[in-house]
C-alpha cells in the first residue's frame, strides 16, 4: 500500500509540474522630460489578456509622493495620487482640466492596450532623476482604438518613431474635420484633415502640410469630427 501511495503521489507531482506555465511580464521604463508626461498602455493584466486596471499598470513605489496619475475616458478625467506608503491612492478631488471634470479613480477602472495615461509630477521634481515604469503581460498587438464619437488621448506605444507619411497611412480612416493636437503645443501643433491631405493651424489660418512624426511614447490628442463607430491605428 505504501508503495502504491508513493507512486500515486509521484504521478500527481509530475502532472502538476508538466501543467505549469510560466507567466511572462513585460516592463517598459520611460524617462520623463516634462512635468506632465503622456505614457502608453502596451500591456494587459499580468497573466491574462484582459484590460489592465489603471493603477496596476504604473509602478508607484519609485515615484515622488503626490505624483498624480490621470486617465481620460473621452469626456472627463479619473485621478490617482502616489501616497507616502508607496502606492496609488484615490484622492479627495473635485477639479477641472480645461472643460473636463476630474474625480477620484478606483481599482475598477481598466484601460485597453493602445490607450494612454498621463503622469504629472509635483512642482520642483528633478526630472532627470525620475523614471516611469509600466508593467504587465505583453499584448499580441498594440493597436490603438479610436472612438470616433469622442476625444481620444493616444500615445505611440512602439519603440520607433512613426514618420508623418506613415502616420497619414495609418490614419486612412480620417475624415474631413478630424484633428490631431500635439501635447503641450501651440497652434503649430494642431493639424486638421482636409478634403485632400492635411492642413496645419498657424494661429492665423491653415496651410497645407504633412503630418508630424510621432516619436516613441509621444502622446497626442485625436479629435474626430463626431460620428459613430471606432477605428484602429496599427502602430
Amino acid at each position: 500500500m505504501k508503495k502504491l501511495l508513493s507512486v500515486s503521489l509521484a504521478t500527481l507531482a509530475f502532472a502538476a509540474v508538466a501543467e505549469y506555465q510560466p507567466i511572462t511580464v513585460g516592463v517598459t521604463t520611460i524617462a520623463p522630460t516634462t512635468q506632465d508626461t503622456i505614457i502608453p498602455v502596451p500591456y494587459t493584466t499580468i497573466g491574462s489578456s484582459t484590460d489592465v486596471s489603471v493603477h496596476d499598470l504604473v509602478k508607484a513605489a519609485n515615484l515622488p509622493n503626490n505624483t498624480m496619475l490621470y486617465y481620460f475616458d473621452g469626456t472627463n478625467y479619473k485621478a490617482w495620487k502616489k501616497n507616502s506608503s508607496g502606492a496609488w491612492s484615490t484622492p479627495d478631488i473635485s477639479a477641472t482640466i480645461g472643460s473636463a471634470a476630474v474625480s477620484a479613480g478606483s481599482t475598477e477602472i481598466h484601460v485597453a492596450v493602445g490607450a494612454a495615461l498621463w503622469v504629472s509630477f509635483p512642482s520642483g521634481t528633478t526630472l532627470n532623476e525620475q523614471s516611469i515604469v509600466v508593467y504587465g503581460s505583453p499584448a499580441a498587438t498594440t493597436n490603438s482604438t479610436v472612438n470616433l464619437g469622442q476625444v481620444n488621448l493616444l500615445c505611440n506605444p512602439s519603440t520607433s518613431t512613426v514618420t508623418g507619411e506613415a502616420l497619414a497611412t495609418k490614419l486612412s480612416f480620417a475624415e474631413k474635420g478630424d484633428r490631431i493636437r500635439l501635447i503641450a503645443a501651440d497652434f503649430s501643433g494642431e493639424y486638421v484633415k482636409a478634403a485632400s491631405g492635411w492642413k496645419r493651424n498657424t494661429g492665423t489660418g491653415y496651410v497645407n502640410t504633412t503630418l508630424p512624426s510621432i516619436a516613441s511614447y509621444q502622446g497626442f490628442w485625436y479629435i474626430p469630427k463626431t460620428r459613430s463607430g471606432t477605428a484602429e491605428i496599427n502602430w
